[in-house]
């Protein structure tokens, strides 16, 4: 190369502005420009002839194999070598990637382009430090490109995590990926799904009319906001099978505003409508509930002065036909009085037993022994016409049941089905059997758990009853039955006493079909049963001049027992009040036989009297009436050491037995003296 060339060479390499080597093909530094030398920190006298391998971090092989490379007459390389460089070693492969060698590293990120010169002999050696801006936004798109790997696998695991179905869809309402929820509720593979229309994998359709439902995604592009989901929307799967669902898609939008897609979470919600639909049946019972509770609380507070009234009623009309002959005219009347007084009665203790203010006395028993006594009641006041049907179970099925009150229970719901049949020829039929309800809750009624159930079954042939009448048939005195056909009282009885018993009601009816009732009550097994007690009989006696002290604020109730006392040959002193008798008694202890007080009188109650009359006589014995025995008082009386307690609407049939019992023989007279 001529001085001229070589002088020319010289001034255009001088004249770039990035750092320039003109090299031999051999490696070995021909020439550098100033910028390569304030980058390698050497002169250009201590540059030529220097091999290109002494300048890099490399390996000699790896320079060699680039200088081959450039020798096979390539336009450019892009060099992979790392250049020893004032401020440490960096490194920029040619694929844009960051390479930190070990050691002490630093100072600028280059980029070695190695270009043949027109002589075979030399080419350059370009160190383009302009390029460390371009190898930093590599380096910074290759670490978004990291970050966006990340957050990618980030969103896939969250999707995957997500309780709640996932689909997003492009500008096009295409669905781009789904989640695994949304892959089992839509019966498709994200796989299948991916590219397709929404409205392919997402089929809805209206619960009540089965007609399709716009797309949320549909809307969403459409008018560019979140939007949600029409209630009663069912979301239909390929294989078949369908599920209801809510759900929201709102829309994706770039730093323009611009809708770019769609993202629609929807969610299987037949857990949560059966939840709420057992919630209203629950707050329904509740409702129902808190109504019987109220009307069984008024209830029970009459019933005490109710049957004071009708105690008077029915002892007086007793008392005042005594003396009468049986063709007297005014016999008739009296008769038919106490009748109505009966009738009264019976009424007042279905509202007593109503309201759960009548003590029950349960017992291990067996339930068919019970249903046959109820039938065989029936039987003699059923008309001819109606046909009654029982199936009974033969297994010593046994409950907790009071007898009385279940009777009452067989009792009311075949009288109201065979008030059901309206007078026609019609069928009654009776079933007991035994059901299990597994501990999943799998049985023939929601609200009962697990365990065994007695299952008695009343169903008839009758008119039956619509959603309106079956709505309030538990309320008392609510009846459809004609005037003087029935109270209004039967089934709310039913319904007191089942659920005294913790027991379940169903009922099932169609107009024109007939009407089935299903009660449960829990069993139990046969080596827990209890013999029951025999009732105990009283049986009246005369008075024989015994004295008893009767104690009631009711002045009719006074006069009243006073002469039916007196009439069985008992003496009897009356008072008003409980300080009145106490004052009498510890006055003369020694003068009276018995004390019979009223529970409900202002002051002194019935129980106050018989602890007075304990502290002053212990011996002397105490009975206690009232309108209704509740378990309180019975408690209180055997705290009090009371002797016995009486139904006040029982007084005429009872009272004179119930003294009978209290009170020991007098002894024998001696022949020709009275024991009055």
């Amino acid at each position: 190369m001529s001085g001229d060339a070589a002088a020319g060479r010289m001034a255009v390499i001088d004249a770039l502005p990035e750092a320039t080597l003109l090299l031999e093909r051999d490696g070995g530094v021909l020439a550098a420009n100033p910028a390569a030398c304030r980058l390698l920190a050497q002169t250009r006298v201590e540059l030529t002839g220097r091999p290109l391998a002494t300048l890099v971090y490399e390996p000699p092989a790896a320079v060699s194999e680039l200088l081959q490379r450039w020798a096979r007459g390539r336009q450019f390389t892009l060099g992979a070598l790392t250049l020893l460089t004032t401020g440490g070693v960096q490194r920029c492969r040619a694929d844009g990637a960051l390479v930190q060698p070990s050691g002490d590293a630093g100072g600028a990120v280059l980029l070695l382009r190695l270009q043949p010169h027109r002589q075979a002999s030399s080419g350059f050696l370009a160190l383009n430090q302009r390029i460390d801006a371009l190898t930093r936004e590599v380096a910074a798109r290759r670490a978004a490109e990291r970050t966006l790997v990340e957050q990618r696998e980030w969103m896939r695991v969250t999707l995957r995590s997500i309780g709640d179905a996932v689909i997003a869809t492009d500008g096009e309402g295409r669905v781009l990926l789904m989640n695994p929820v949304a892959e089992a509720l839509c019966g498709w593979t994200a796989a299948a799904a991916a590219g397709r229309r929404l409205d392919e994998v997402f089929v809805i359709v209206n619960e009540d009319t089965r007609a399709p439902v716009e797309s949320p995604v549909a809307m969403v592009l459409r008018e560019g906001r979140i939007v949600g989901l029409a209630n009663h929307t069912l979301l239909l799967r390929p294989a078949g099978g369908e599920s209801p669902i809510d759900d929201a898609a709102a829309p994706i939008v770039d730093d323009q505003g611009r809708t770019r897609g769609v993202v629609l979470v929807f969610r299987d919600i037949s857990e949560r409508m059966r939840d709420e639909s057992r919630r209203a049946i629950f707050e329904a019972q509740m409702r129902d509930a808190q109504k019987m509770q109220a009307i069984g609380t008024l209830a029970g507070g009459i019933a005490h002065d109710f049957n004071n009234v009708l105690g008077s009623i029915l002892t007086n009309a007793a008392l005042a036909r005594d003396p009468l002959h049986e063709t007297h005219p005014s016999v008739l009347r009296l008769q038919l009085l106490s009748r109505a007084a009966e009738r009264a009665r019976d009424l007042v203790r279905q509202i007593v037993t109503f309201s759960r203010q009548e003590p029950q006395v349960l017992r291990r028993q067996r339930v068919r022994p019970l249903v046959d006594e109820a039938i065989s009641m029936l039987r003699g006041t059923l008309p001819s016409v109606v046909q009654l049907e029982c199936v009974l179970t033969d297994e010593p099925l046994a409950a907790l049941l009071d007898a009385t009150q279940f009777e009452q229970v067989v009792l009311n719901l075949c009288t109201n089905a065979w008030h059901a049949s309206q007078g026609s020829t019609g069928w009654i039929r009776v079933t007991l059997d035994e059901v299990q309800v597994d501990a999943d809750g799998a049985g023939p009624d929601p609200r009962l758990a697990a365990g065994r159930y007695a299952h008695l079954q009343v169903a008839d042939g009758g008119c039956g009853m619509d959603e309106a009448t079956m709505a309030r048939i538990f309320e008392p005195f609510y009846t459809t039955k004609p005037a003087g056909q029935g109270t209004g009282l039967g089934l709310s009885v039913v319904h007191g006493i089942v659920a005294e018993h913790r027991g379940v009601i169903a009922v099932h009816s169609r107009v024109g079909v007939g009407t089935r009732f299903d009660l449960y009550f829990p069993a139990v097994e046969l080596d827990e049963l209890q013999p029951a007690a025999p009732p105990a009989v009283l049986q009246p006696a005369r008075g024989d001049g015994l004295h008893v002290l009767y104690v009631d604020d009711d002045e009719i109730m006074v006069i009243t027992v006073e002469a039916l006392l007196m009439r069985e040959g008992y003496r009897v002193t009356g008072c008003a009040s409980g300080a009145e008798a106490i004052a009498l008694v510890r006055a003369r202890p020694q003068d009276f036989d018995a004390v019979i007080a009223d529970f409900n009188m202002p002051g002194s109650t019935g129980l106050d009297v018989a602890r007075a009359v304990r502290g002053i006589r212990a011996d002397l014995p105490v009975a206690i009436t009232s309108g209704y025995l509740s378990d309180d008082l019975r408690s209180g009386a055997a705290d009090a050491g009371v002797r016995a307690l009486l139904n006040k609407e029982n007084t005429l049939e009872q009272l004179c037995a119930l003294l009978s019992g209290m009170l020991p023989p007098r002894p024998a007279a001696p022949p020709g003296v009275s024991s009055a």
